[in-house]
């Protein structure tokens, strides 16, 4: 394991970062927001963040060695785990030296919440924050989106960390998703660039529907990196407009698609979208999330009105299946089969190569295909049958990692909602806990419910759903390479 290359590209990171803290700063310097008594201002937490990670990543650039040219699977997965984590910190210290979130554990849950794009917080007071710190909150989750390496690759190519390894271990959907162009730079522009006219086309639409210009950026961060943190106690019930929520839908479902299918959309490419086999999955399940959804709110006389059923239940289907986290109806108040529903889709996700969170549409039609391949075995015990994703047949290779990431994932999901439970959390809050920050959703059941709240969990239960929100955005794999002896082997 090359330990000096880790470090040498997380000192270009946490560069990368401290040019990202200049925007919050610069808001500090026109909202000049008093500092709580006994804490900092937003300029002066800001300042003091900039110079802290600029140093820190200048001191690991220049006085490391590179040695990227060597990179193998096992450093890119350290790299990209440890990167994380290490900006997570760094993120934190804004919330820390404003008051916002005086303890650090509740920084870093803060921090790492954005930068996952989980959208769980333990802000009690959201209105009441500064508007720079709320809107650095919003932004952790638009860079996380698409992802810290993702950008660097796109802005710093000549930097000379361009490795295929380290795409494959940050990007959502990892094996599954592929290059759209030869050079991995090329790749990285595009999806940017995608990612950018989305940001500017939602700001826009927000924006000409009467929301003032820092919420309208703050929820299109929020919406298309598919994060779900808003700068309202109420979340987007604050708004109370029809209109404001259709455009969130609209760009909650781009958000939810796999980037390659807005390239292949804009390039005039309308086969290759609409044939695709893991899109069309993707609509299916959300037509039918929400008629359900319509019907039983109405069967059970929990909104009378057809068209404030099917308004509830568009958004928050789309919201929960999406794993954006967004709140406009508060669904633990809806009959226990919709609850069980709501924590059921939270862990299916978008698409791969999405912004999205979860195990992602592909790999439950693989599973699907699996389990139908087995039904035809013990019909045809003799026959070959291959497993295949439109006209691609599945590699047996990616088949093992399908099924082996879905085991961990949901074994994971139960040890960690009993860990909770041993702690004195109730069972429905421990559970639905675990599932929603794994599945990087935010809101779950019971005292976690839709505002997505965790402020009342044990230090060691924050801990415990940190670890669990890393997990989920990065995929479990290359964050559990880190813990096994073997990776760290010469």
């Amino acid at each position: 394991m090359n330990i000096k290359a880790i470090f040498n590209v997380i000192g270009v990171l946490l560069v990368l970062l401290s040019g990202l803290l200049l925007v919050p700063l610069g808001l500090s310097l026109y909202y000049r927001t008093p500092a709580m008594p006994g804490y900092m201002s937003g300029l002066e937490a800001f300042l003091i963040t900039f110079a802290i990670s600029l140093a820190a990543g200048i001191a690991l650039w220049k006085l490391l060695p590179s040695g990227i040219e060597k990179l193998r699977d096992r450093e890119g997965f350290a790299i990209v785990a440890l990167s994380w984590v290490a900006v997570a910190v760094f993120g934190a210290i804004p919330f820390m030296l404003t008051g916002v979130c005086p303890q650090f554990i509740d920084a870093f849950f803060e921090s790492m919440s954005g930068f996952t794009t989980t959208g769980a917080s333990i802000l009690t007071d959201i209105d009441t924050a500064p508007k720079e710190v709320l809107f650095w909150r919003s932004m952790t989750q638009w860079i996380g989106g698409m992802g810290i390496i993702m950008l660097s690759l796109a802005i710093f190519p000549v930097l000379g960390i361009g490795s295929f390894q380290l795409f494959k271990a940050e990007i959502p959907g990892g094996s599954t998703v592929q290059r759209m162009q030869p050079r991995l730079a090329e790749t990285a522009k595009i999806l940017w660039k995608t990612y950018l006219v989305l940001t500017l086309l939602e700001i826009i639409f927000l924006w000409f529907g009467g929301v003032d210009l820092f919420d309208a950026v703050c929820h299109t961060f929020s919406t298309v990196s598919t994060g779900g943190l808003s700068t309202h106690n109420q979340s987007i019930a604050y708004f109370e407009s029809v209109y404001v929520e259709s455009v969130i839908i609209l760009f909650m479902f781009l958000g939810g698609t796999n980037f390659a299918l807005h390239y292949h959309l804009v390039s005039r490419n309308f086969n290759t979208v609409f044939s695709n086999p893991e899109f069309r999955a993707y609509c299916f399940m959300i037509l039918v999330l929400i008629l359900f959804v319509t019907w039983g709110l109405m069967e059970t006389n929990t909104k009378e009105d057809p068209a404030e059923a099917f308004r509830s239940a568009a958004f928050t289907v789309m919201s929960i299946n999406t794993t954006t986290g967004f709140g406009t109806d508060d669904f633990n108040e809806w009959p226990d089969f919709l609850r069980v529903l709501m924590m059921a889709i939270m862990f299916v996700g978008g698409c791969s190569g999405s912004t999205s969170g979860s195990l992602k549409v592909i790999r439950f039609v693989i599973l699907f295909k699996v389990i139908a391949r087995e039904f035809q075995k013990l019909v045809h015990p003799r026959a070959i049958f291959h497993i295949k994703v439109g006209e691609k047949t599945v590699d047996p290779e990616n088949l093992t990692n399908v099924v082996a990431l879905t085991f961990l994932f949901f074994g994971l999901f139960a040890m960690s909602g009993i860990l909770l439970s041993f702690m004195g959390v109730d069972l429905t809050t421990a559970f639905s806990a675990s599932v929603a920050t794994i599945s990087n959703v935010g809101p779950g059941l019971g005292s976690v419910g839709t505002t997505g709240n965790y402020a009342d969990l044990p230090v060691l239960g924050k801990a415990i759903t940190i670890f669990l929100m890393l997990l989920g955005r990065l995929e479990i794999f290359g964050v559990m390479l880190i813990f096994l002896p073997a990776t760290w082997q010469k």
